[in-house]
């Protein structure tokens, strides 16, 4: 196996260091009020009342509670 020499390796040195940022990062307050469309508490609230009744009515009709009865005329 060959080793390199000493002669031809180069001088070692650390790098240079990073140049210092410059820019300010202004980050929003955390919490879900982020984002490009923000949306107000109630409108998490709404939009979970009306899946919770969309399935609600989903599961009843599905058990058969919402079936309208047939109508019986007078019986001759």
């Amino acid at each position: 196996m060959l080793q390199p020499s000493s002669a031809s390796a180069p001088a070692l040195s650390s790098p240079a260091p990073a140049p210092t940022a410059t820019e300010t990062v202004a980050r929003p307050d955390p919490g879900l009020a982020r984002g490009r469309w923000e949306a107000p508490v109630w409108a998490f609230w709404a939009a979970l009342a009306v899946i919770a009744a969309v399935t609600a009515l989903f599961v009843l009709g599905r058990m058969g509670v919402l079936k309208r009865r047939k109508a019986r005329g007078p019986q001759a």
